[in-house]
């Protein structure tokens, strides 16, 4: 079974202006803090509830290396699931929520599609 992580991504988590804050990542057993998606190690699925310019080459880096990214399509289903557990919003929440999502509310996210972005970001 591929080693999946679940995301609640922070556009300030790198290169933000703002207050740093960090990505929060749960594992199936555990929830930490990355300041970079990039030093996520030994993974081979990475479920994301969003994207910010802010994290487009991070991702791009890890669609280089073979890992599979995947992008929450609809956050209602995410807000749905997080009241039938009566759970309030929190970061680290959200990351483990994610898992929790079927996978067929994610899409896959691309090389090409995440270069493009990048290149109407810069």
């Amino acid at each position: 079974m591929p080693r999946a992580v679940y995301v609640d991504a922070s556009p300030t988590a790198t290169n933000g202006r703002r207050r740093r804050k960090p990505h929060n990542v749960f594992d199936r057993e555990r929830t930490f803090k990355v300041n970079k998606l990039t030093k996520l190690k030994n993974v081979d699925e990475v479920f994301i509830d969003t994207l910010f310019p802010e994290v487009y080459d991070e991702i791009l880096e890890l669609l280089r290396r073979g890992v599979k990214v995947y992008l929450l399509r609809d956050t209602e289903v995410f807000k749905r699931l997080r009241l039938q557990n009566n759970l309030k919003k929190s970061d680290e929440n959200d990351a483990l929520m994610f898992s929790k999502v079927a996978k067929e509310y994610f899409r896959a996210l691309t090389i090409h599609e995440i270069e493009k972005r990048a290149s109407y970001s810069h």
